[in-house]
């Protein structure tokens, strides 16, 4: 593909991103997107043969951009502030791009539509989160109480449960510090024997 014609597709993927959030899935169609591109209708089919195409080439870009904002946010100086920030890059996204009422409709469709794309990028950001885990010395990750990969799953599936409530974006970060801050609690206590 041409640079030229590279950019308009980067530009319609970009452009879709927050159509996608505003108007959910169904709601959203190609003329929608065509006029968020500032291109033609059939501008966009030159490059997307239909809308659920589309949809996929935002999950795959998103998903890029969530995992590489999230290993660059892992920072913090205890264990939990790094898992807060790396953890409220992909809460954040959820809460500033996707209106409330379509955040299930999306995750719903992500999942049927680009299954593929969701579940490598769920891999790929629980593995972010394991990393943090498992350089934890504090926590007691040894097998005793659970595995860093467990925990990280554990961890990114409740942020995702948080991240499709109907919850303020405020509310949204206070569960998940709550979340966070009771999960390094129990990674830290050992059991009585």
């Amino acid at each position: 593909m041409h640079a030229r014609a590279e950019a308009t597709r980067d530009s319609i993927v970009a452009a879709a991103v927050p159509v996608f959030g505003r108007f959910g899935y169904r709601k959203t169609t190609m003329e929608m997107l065509a006029q968020a591109a500032g291109v033609s209708r059939p501008a966009v089919y030159q490059y997307f043969p239909n809308k659920e195409t589309v949809f996929r080439a935002v999950a795959a870009s998103v998903g890029a951009q969530l995992h590489a904002a999230a290993s660059e946010g892992a920072t913090g100086v205890t264990t939990g502030d790094r898992l807060f920030n790396l953890l409220s890059v992909k809460l954040d996204f959820a809460a500033g791009t996707v209106a409330a009422d379509y955040r299930q409709e999306l995750v719903r469709e992500a999942a049927s539509v680009a299954a593929d794309l969701v579940a490598e990028s769920e891999a790929r950001y629980a593995a972010l989160v394991a990393s943090v885990l498992a350089e934890a010395e504090e926590l007691d990750l040894l097998g005793e109480v659970m595995s860093a990969e467990d925990a990280a799953l554990l961890l990114t599936d409740a942020m995702v449960g948080i991240a499709r409530s109907t919850a303020d974006a405020d509310q949204m970060r206070m569960r998940l510090r709550r979340l966070v801050d009771l999960a390094v609690r129990g990674l830290t206590s050992r059991p009585q024997s």
